[in-house]
């Protein structure tokens, strides 16, 4: 065939190949759910249900462990654990995938309008999807891990729901739809402050970036819109944050240790950020909004009219978020680097928030806006592709060799609890795993440990109801 043929046909089905390449990227993520397993907090979290009941547990919760009282209810009532449903973490790892890319379909297809056909939304929210999933530092956390899915991920989806939600408010044209508007946008903002302090943090700054954006544009409605939800964000994080349970929390968690004074919380927050503005994602997120460029142009007439902002504020903004929602952990946590769970939050923030920032810095024509060289973006693009692809590549490796031999060694290990669980004060041990390969996408930080007092072992044991549970030591 012709090379100009060859041309023309690529040209002519680019969305179908750019579709086959996403899906090609996304499967072997998907498909790793058949061999996803509960894995630590699963187990603990679900344990208060057999004593308290489902919703018994709630205030349970609230009064001695964690305020994220929207996150609590989701950790008991959607953990599969609860009704003692071991396999039901695969479903849940599958579902959260497909509902992080609906969510992204739903907030491009809102922002852009008629300017993008629904199957490029679709391939829009696939890709950055896959995006996210290869730039987290800790993808177990992201995609298969089900009480981190349920405190983190399920929050950066209310981070962007929210103020989507507003954004339709002010575009509402009947009174209905206002109305509908409107209570999205309260649900979600009580959810989001009872989600984790991040969300809360980050939420907040974004709320008050608005807020006080419309009182210098003279927008007296969108400013009263959004301090509105401000105050009931602050009323309802209050709430989270002065829980008793966090108190409670303090004096059990050997992890937690409140910074002495201003100047080691200062120290702290230095260190944190020095670590996390390191991470290869935080470094290149910023350069890969070039490949965008023509999207963005294409797109422009559907931005909605206060998203008109320089680089700089909105790079301040996204500074500003990173800041504002690490020193929390800065207070509280001596740790040399930041959370895993909250990096992935913090590289969803940063990710999306750069490409809506390089959105709302063009000008309001299509016909100005400065465009980049196809060389700059085809290299770019090179660079993202050989980004997606190394984590995917990993994933395929995972799918045929390690994921198998890993749910075949739980799979034992818990037909060996729940057999043991029948007979009392059993001492039980268990199998050691097969030797993995650990390509940081499916695998958990930690296994079962030789030591029955270790964490993981002490949840497995109460959960099963065995006295203790132990990995057999080889000779």
């Amino acid at each position: 065939m012709p090379r100009s043929q060859v041309i023309r046909w690529v040209v002519s089905h680019y969305l179908a190949l750019i579709a086959v390449g996403l899906a090609l990227g996304l499967l072997p993520f998907l498909a790793l759910c058949q061999y996803n397993q509960p894995y630590l907090c699963d187990f603990s979290v679900s344990s208060d249900t057999f004593n308290y009941g489902i919703w018994g547990a709630q205030p349970y919760l609230f009064q001695q462990w964690s305020g994220r009282y929207f996150s609590n209810f989701l950790l008991y009532v959607a953990n599969p654990l609860s009704y003692r449903w071991l396999e039901g973490v695969k479903w849940v790892a599958a579902i959260s995938q497909v509902l992080r890319i609906a969510v992204l379909y739903l907030v491009i297809r809102r922002l852009t309008g008629q300017q993008l056909r629904r199957s490029e939304a679709g391939l829009f929210a696939a890709g950055l999807t896959l995006v996210y999933v290869a730039l987290a530092p800790y993808r177990f956390s992201v995609l298969y891990y089900f009480t981190e899915i349920t405190v983190y991920q399920v929050a950066t989806w209310l981070l962007v729901l929210v103020p989507l939600a507003v954004e339709r408010l002010h575009r509402a044209a009947s009174g209905r739809a206002r109305k509908a508007w409107g209570v999205a946008a309260v649900l979600g903002t009580i959810a989001a402050a009872g989600s984790n302090e991040l969300t809360l943090v980050q939420l907040g700054w974004l709320m008050a970036v608005a807020a006080g954006l419309s009182l210098y544009r003279r927008q007296y409605r969108s400013f009263q819109i959004w301090g509105s939800l401000g105050v009931l964000l602050l009323l309802c994080g209050t709430l989270s944050v002065l829980a008793p349970g966090n108190t409670a929390r303090q004096h059990l968690d050997g992890a937690v240790a409140p910074a002495a004074s201003v100047w080691e919380a200062a120290s702290r927050l230095v260190v944190l950020l020095r670590y996390l503005f390191v991470e290869p994602a935080m470094l290149v997120v910023p350069v890969l909004t070039l490949v965008l460029a023509p999207v963005a142009a294409r797109t422009l007439p559907a931005r909605p009219p206060g998203l008109q902002l320089p680089l700089l504020l909105s790079a301040v903004v996204l500074v500003g978020g990173v800041v504002l929602a690490t020193a929390p952990y800065a207070l509280m946590l001596p740790r040399p680097s930041l959370l895993p769970r909250a990096t992935n939050a913090m590289v969803w923030w940063w990710l999306l928030g750069w490409i809506v920032a390089a959105w709302a810095s063009l000008p309001p024509a299509p016909a100005t806006v400065p465009t980049t060289s196809l060389a700059v973006r085809t290299l770019v693009g090179v660079v993202l592709l050989v980004i997606v692809l190394i984590p995917s590549g990993r994933a395929y490796l995972d799918l045929q060799y390690d994921a198998p031999a890993y749910a075949r060694n739980w799979e034992e290990r818990f037909q060996a609890l729940q057999r043991a669980g029948h007979t009392p004060h059993t001492l039980l041990q268990v199998p050691p795993p097969p030797p993995f390969t650990n390509r940081f996408n499916f695998l958990p930080p930690d296994d079962l440990s030789t030591m029955p007092e270790f964490g993981v072992n002490t949840r497995l044991a109460t959960w099963f109801g065995v006295d203790s549970v132990r990995v057999e030591v080889s000779n």
